[in-house]
């Protein structure tokens, strides 16, 4: 009771301040109501998702074509061999500079030097021949009698380089390889030092020699200048190859043993010498069976030439044997030059793959030529990036270099499927070879496919749809979708170049209104 009592007497004292009070509380209230009604609109009324906008054509204009290409020279010549031999030779040395036509290695061509020589000889005597036929008919008969010998000269030259050859031959199996066989006469000779992988092969070739010299010698001493001399100087001729061969494996074998040889290192080496003979005496061998094969043809070719002389008594057979003559020269001479193998083209050896010794097959890529100093780009696009591309364009190379596009294949490569592009650089940084980035920058009005970034599709189990604004709404078209590339597909049909879409559908539902950017 005290207590109420002293309130009232306080507030009866204290009208002022209660009215303050009353103010002060009704202040407050008003600020909380005023926060709470704010809370409430902002509920009530939620902000709008904000969407970009964008057509094809101005997607177009913001992508790149990123490409991979290869530096390579203008002027590139890969230098291969136009036959089979022996290296006996290198001029050049690998990034020395050459000039067009220059030697780059030599072949072994005794055979074919011979030929060369040959014929000269017998375009010579053509020449010689024709003087002959302008001379009186008094002197045709015996014209043709020298003829007649000379062709009885060379048929019986004929018959003595098939005994030589086969003489050579025998020599070469019996009295020189058959030291190396245990037992050379039978079903397996059993080579007695280290075959160095050519074992089998220099047995079956022993095995073979026993049935063939035998065939060969009844051939050889049954010949005669009636036989077909032809044939049997083309069968000698293969034989004596043969052999060749037969000693070129026991070369490699020889010089290819190892400690462990029954051999001491100067018998090696003396064997090795004794078959290295043995391979020239066949090359002569085979020398004198195509000097025998040319004499044959040349007094045959004589014989025809006095009876034209003698039947027309002027020099037209003289003349005829002389563009015989010459084009059997110019013959020998091209065989003597695949032998030399050249450079084609001015430039730098990047690449040499031969040695002296070295024994190479026909087409052999043997160097590789090019002139460094001026280098292209190639690269490869596909069919959705051909018309991106067009002879002048400017590219970017590696990101930091230029280059301008200087041709585009009118057809489709068919090795890859795709059109290739050359690209000139002016660039000092660039070494052949490289490999470089290739960046083509895509303006969007030579764009006539409708391209559009993967965001901007719903899919479904087919196709899919893109999102458009109608009233500020959100509508869902439906599209067909073509190729893939990289973060972009390819709109076959539902949308044309200049429609407007949303840019990035995802999480968005179609009738969402929505705040539009642009």
């Amino acid at each position: 009771m005290n207590v109420i009592n002293k309130t009232r007497m306080w507030l009866g004292r204290k009208p002022v301040q209660l009215a303050l009070l009353v103010l002060v509380v009704a202040a407050i209230l008003g600020i909380i109501y005023g926060l709470g009604a704010s809370e409430a609109e902002e509920v009530v009324k939620p902000s709008l998702p904000v969407v970009t906008v964008t057509s094809a054509t101005q997607y177009a204009g913001n992508s790149t074509v990123n490409l991979i290409g290869t530096v390579r020279a203008f002027s590139e010549a890969s230098v291969t061999t136009e036959t089979a031999g022996r290296v006996t030779g290198v001029r050049v040395g690998l990034g020395d500079s050459v000039a067009a036509g220059q030697i780059i290695a030599t072949l072994e061509n005794a055979s074919q030097q011979a030929a060369v020589l040959q014929a000269e000889g017998s375009y010579d005597a053509a020449v010689a021949a024709r003087t002959q036929a302008l001379a009186a008919d008094a002197q045709s008969g015996v014209g043709t009698d020298e003829a007649a010998t000379r062709l009885r000269n060379a048929q019986n030259g004929a018959v003595a380089i098939n005994k030589t050859a086969y003489a050579t031959v025998e020599g070469v199996v019996f009295n020189n390889s058959d030291q190396f066989f245990s037992n050379p006469s039978g079903t397996v000779p059993g080579l007695r030092i280290d075959g160095a992988g050519s074992t089998q092969k220099l047995n079956g070739a022993r095995v073979e020699y026993q049935t063939l010299l035998p065939n060969w010698k009844t051939r050889v001493d049954s010949i005669s200048i009636t036989s077909d001399l032809d044939a049997e100087l083309e069968y000698s001729s293969a034989q004596v190859t043969k052999a060749r061969d037969y000693v070129d494996t026991f070369i490699s074998v020889l010089n290819s043993q190892g400690n462990n040889s029954r051999y001491t290192d100067a018998e090696l080496q003396a064997f090795s010498t004794t078959f290295n003979g043995l391979r020239n005496s066949l090359i002569q061998t085979q020398t004198q069976i195509d000097t025998a094969q040319t004499n044959l043809d040349t007094a045959r070719e004589g014989i025809d030439r006095a009876q034209l002389v003698v039947s027309d008594g002027n020099s037209s057979a003289a003349d005829a044997q002389i563009k015989q003559a010459l084009g059997s020269l110019r013959a020998a001479q091209a065989t003597l030059a695949k032998t030399i193998i050249r450079t084609p083209i001015s430039g730098t050896v990047n690449s040499l793959d031969i040695r002296t010794g070295d024994f190479v097959n026909s087409f052999a890529q043997v160097a590789l030529v090019a002139n460094n100093n001026a280098l292209e780009i190639i690269t490869f696009i596909g069919e959705s990036d051909r018309e991106v591309f067009a002879i002048g364009d400017t590219v970017t190379l590696d990101g930091q270099f230029t280059g301008t596009v200087t041709q585009i294949a009118p057809a489709v490569n068919a090795g890859t499927g795709k059109t290739e592009v050359r690209i000139a650089s002016e660039s000092q940084d660039l070494q052949n070879g490289d490999s470089v980035r290739v960046n083509k920058e895509v303006a969007g009005d030579t764009i006539s496919q409708v391209i559009i970034p993967l965001s901007a599709v719903k899919f479904a189990l087919s196709d899919g749809s893109v999102f458009v604004i109608e009233d500020n709404r959100l509508v869902e078209r439906p599209v067909t979708l073509g190729t893939v590339r990289g973060g972009s597909v390819e709109i076959v049909d539902g949308l044309s170049m200049k429609d407007e879409f949303v840019a990035d559908a995802r999480g968005l539902v179609a009738a969402t209104e929505v705040e539009v950017i642009r």
